[in-house]
This record gives structure tokens, sequence and C-alpha cells, in this order.
């Protein structure tokens, strides 16, 4: 009886608004919140005194993602690592994403020790490339004291030290925690990716890789250096299949290689480079004529056997750059210092483009034959159709400008190519020339392959491609030999194994 009044004096307390100092009061409205037994004036007294109980209670039972959800969250996430890291997810996925909001609550749960919104972020930084912040984030992970979440925080490194290179941490998180990734469908899907791209293998490549025999002779491996960007490469493969030039190359199944194992330029407005001496260690495990790297980002390009290209690349830029290694160059505008711009061919170097001088002067049966010598496409042209256009010479002589009429631009002739359009060596005194008169896939990536593309391809595939890429490190070794006497022998070295895959080791030059 005497309990019972207590009770009803401190409820006739809490109802008319005095003020109490009872030490057991909010313990009390806790309790009755928590069972759910309290009254609406009681719930609101205690909202109005930021009880715990009571602010969760309205954030538990108000609609997901509405203005009441929003402010009560808010109010228990102060001290409650699941609303904060509840409130992260709400800004991340709203149709309108708030980086700045999600990243905040994210951070304070994680200061509130809710180890689930430490691998969100984590995975957030990792799939933003921002690999120093993820990986000062997961870190701090206390893996062992993980329950359901230990097989992602574990599959979330290992991807984050793939992508650094740090391929000795994959092999050390998968010798620790194999049996555990064997049991999940996460931890099955990473470790047949990591054997299917031979990432371990990388550990100690000479030994392990098993060196495949290519299926044709233009024969190309590719690598890539995350998981990511080598499905990437897949799919890329997959669509060119589908191209006119997919019959001209071959693929070996792509590869992993380690990021820090490269020396590349890591500027998205710049054309790839690397140091392509660092290549000498890989190229002893590989057995075709080129090599190609897919990189975060950079330009794409041909630089002799090798071919560069970043993950934002499409594969109509992918058919493009292959283009190169088979001998066709670019039709638009070259750097103006670029070496087949600098004067007319001695001899054929390509098969889509001829840099020739502008006039000529002679007999126009014998210049017209001493041109088409300089086409890869001459034997196509018709006898009907004119290459040359009588100017009026000086001196009186017969004086011809090369070029195909526009009459005749349905045809197979000999047509103006930017390609050298940059060129100051090459004002008024020569040009560069191609047979179609339309645009076509070396101009414009969307663009297609003319019919007269093909059909050199077909025919003269072996003429005007590209050396292997182990002439590449041959050049890098001899560039640096001026500082080191023993570069010298190293690239005598590669330069016989590029002479046993082809017998132009001489083309100089980078599409």
């Amino acid at each position: 009886m005497i309990i019972k009044k207590i009770m009803m004096g401190l409820l006739i307390m809490l109802l008319s608004g005095l003020s109490t100092s009872s030490f057991f009061l909010n313990d009390y409205l806790t309790k009755i919140i928590i069972k759910n037994e309290h009254t609406e004036s009681q719930l609101n007294f205690a909202i109005a005194h930021n009880n715990f109980s009571a602010l969760n209670f309205m954030w538990k039972n108000a609609i997901l993602h509405s203005e009441q959800w929003l402010y009560y969250g808010k109010e228990v996430a102060k001290t409650q690592g699941e609303a904060a890291y509840q409130l992260a997810v709400y800004y991340q996925t709203k149709p309108d994403p708030e980086p700045k909001k999600m990243i905040f609550w994210y951070e304070n749960a994680i200061r509130l020790q809710y180890s689930k919104a430490s691998i969100a972020l984590a995975q957030y930084y990792f799939q933003r490339d921002k690999l120093a912040m993820a990986t000062q984030i997961i870190t701090l992970v206390p893996i062992e004291e993980l329950t359901n979440l230990k097989v992602s925080a574990i599959v979330l490194k290992i991807n984050i030290a793939i992508n650094l290179g740090n391929v000795a941490i994959v092999n050390k998180l998968i010798e620790q925690y194999m049996a555990l990734l064997q049991k999940t469908e996460a931890g099955q899907l990473l470790l047949a990716d990591i054997y299917r791209y031979q990432v371990l293998f990388s550990v100690s490549p000479t030994s392990h890789v098993k060196i495949l025999s290519p299926s044709c002779d233009n024969s190309i491996q590719l690598f890539a250096t995350n998981l990511k960007h080598l499905k990437r490469l897949e799919k890329i493969i997959t669509t060119f299949k589908e191209q006119s030039l997919s019959h001209a190359v071959c693929f070996t199944p792509i590869r992993y290689i380690p990021i820090n194992e490269l020396d590349c330029n890591n500027n998205s407005k710049r054309a790839i480079t690397c140091n392509e001496i660092q290549w000498e260690l890989t190229a002893k495990t590989v057995n075709t004529r080129y090599v190609g790297l897919m990189l975060p980002k950079g330009g794409a390009n041909v630089h002799l056997g090798m071919l560069y290209f970043d993950a934002q690349d499409s594969v109509d830029v992918f058919a493009h750059e292959i283009s190169h290694l088979l001998g066709f160059v670019d039709e638009y505008a070259l750097t103006p210092k670029h070496s087949i711009c600098q004067q007319p061919q001695q001899e054929i170097f390509s098969q889509n483009i001829s840099v020739l001088k502008n006039r000529y002067l002679g007999d126009r049966k014998a210049v017209r034959v001493k041109v088409l010598k300089q086409l890869a496409w001459g034997e196509y042209i018709n006898d009907n159709t004119p290459i040359l256009q009588e100017v009026v010479g000086v001196t009186g002589e017969e004086l011809w400008q090369l070029g195909t009429p526009k009459e005749f631009s349905h045809q197979i002739g000999v047509f103006h190519a930017k390609t050298c359009d940059n060129s100051l060596a090459s004002y008024n005194n020569f040009s560069a020339f191609k047979s179609v008169s339309q645009r076509t896939k070396l101009q414009y990536f969307a663009l297609n392959f003319p019919e007269i593309y093909r059909k050199l391809l077909q025919e003269k595939l072996m003429e005007y491609r590209m050396p292997s890429f182990h002439y590449n490190i041959a050049l890098a070794y001899f560039n640096q030999s001026a500082t080191n006497n023993k570069f010298i022998e190293q690239a005598h070295y590669w330069m016989e194994k590029a002479k046993i895959w082809s017998d132009n080791v001489e083309k100089k030059g980078g599409f």
C-alpha cells in the first residue's frame, strides 16, 4: 500500500510538470517505455527530458526515412552506433546522395564502436579508389571480435591489398582465414577470382605462372591491377570478338599484375607512359607477341608492342588501339613532333596512311606508278580513278597535285587525312593520305573500319604490324645505357627475344 502511494505521488508530480530530483524517476520511465507500458503523457514527459528510451521508442516507431524518423534518429545517434549507421546508410542510398552527411554519421557510428559502420565506410572509400583512407579504417576493425561481419572485413582487407599490389599481405590473409573463406559464398567467390587471375602467382612468377602457348601469331596478354578491372577486361574482350578486327588477334587468359610493380604516370589528362624496364620480370612469364595493360586512369595509346588504356575506355577505344598494333595509324591530327610527320616516307609503313609529297614533277603515268608503289592499297585503285590533278607550274613543267577528286569519293583512291595537319615540317610540302574519303574508326572511335581496311588486314596481316613487346624492353634498356654499361647487355638480350617474334624490330614509334 505504501509503495502504491509513492508511485501515485511520482505520477502526480510527473503529470503536473513539477520538478523532481528523484534518482530513480529516469530509470522508472526507461523501464516502462522498454516494456511498452507507458502512457502518452509519460512518453511526452520522458521525451522532454531527453530520456534515451523515449527518443529511441519514437525513432523505432516512426515511418522509415520520414522527418520524424530523421529527427529522433539524430538524437539517438548521439549515443547509439546503430542509429548513426542507419542515418549514414540513408544519406548514402537516397536518390540524391549526400556524401558529407553520410561520412559524418559513419564516423559517429565508428566513434561509438559500431563495427558495421567501419566496414561500410572503408568499402565506400575502396570503391572510389581512396585506398589509403580505406586501409586506415579497416585496419582498426577488430576482426577476431567480429561474428557475422568477419568474412566481410576479411574480404575487404584482401581486396584493398590486391589493389595496392601488396600480394604478400594477400597471401598471409588467405593462409590465416582460408577455412573461414571456404565456408561462405563471398569467400569462395574471392578465392575463385584470386586463382583465376593468378593473383598469388605474382609472389614468385617465374616458378608459379603457367606459361601458355599462343593460338595465333598476333597474340596478346592483357593485365589489370585489381579484380574489378580484370572483370571489366573480360567483358571488353567478349564484346571485341564481335568486331571486324577480332579475327586478327587472340588473347591468352587475362592476368593480375601488382600496381606497385609498375612505374607508370598517373594522370588522366596524359597518355599513359611507363618505365618499360619494369616489365622485365613479368615478361619472363609471358608467351605472346604483345602485352596490354589496363590502368585506373590515363590516355590510351600503343607504344611499339605495348598497349595501354584505362578502365573508363570503351570497347571502341580498345579496338582502335588494337588496330595500331596491326599497323593502322590515327587519322586525326597527331602531335606536331610525331615521328611519322617529319618528312615524306621512304617506304610504306602502315595499312591505312601514307605520308607523301603534295606535288610531283614529270610524266603523269610515271608519277602515278611511283605513287602507287608507296600505297599499301595501291593495287586496289582502279585504273580509271585519278590520283593526280594538274596544276600550273612556274617553269611550265608538268606539275601534279596528289589527291583524288571529290567526284570519285565513293571509290578507293588517295584522299587527304588529318594525321599530319599539326606538323610544321609538312606545311605545303607533304601530307598524310588514306584510301577512302569518309571518316573511319581511326579518326572517331565509334565509327567502323571500311571494307578496304579489313581486306588489307586480311591480306597483309604481317607486313606493317608493331614489333613484339620485347623490343620495348630492349629500347628502354638502351635509352638508359648512358648511365650503366650493363644495360647494353640487357638491351641486346631483349633484342634477341624480339627477333624471335618478328623480323621488323627496327620499326620505331607509337601510334
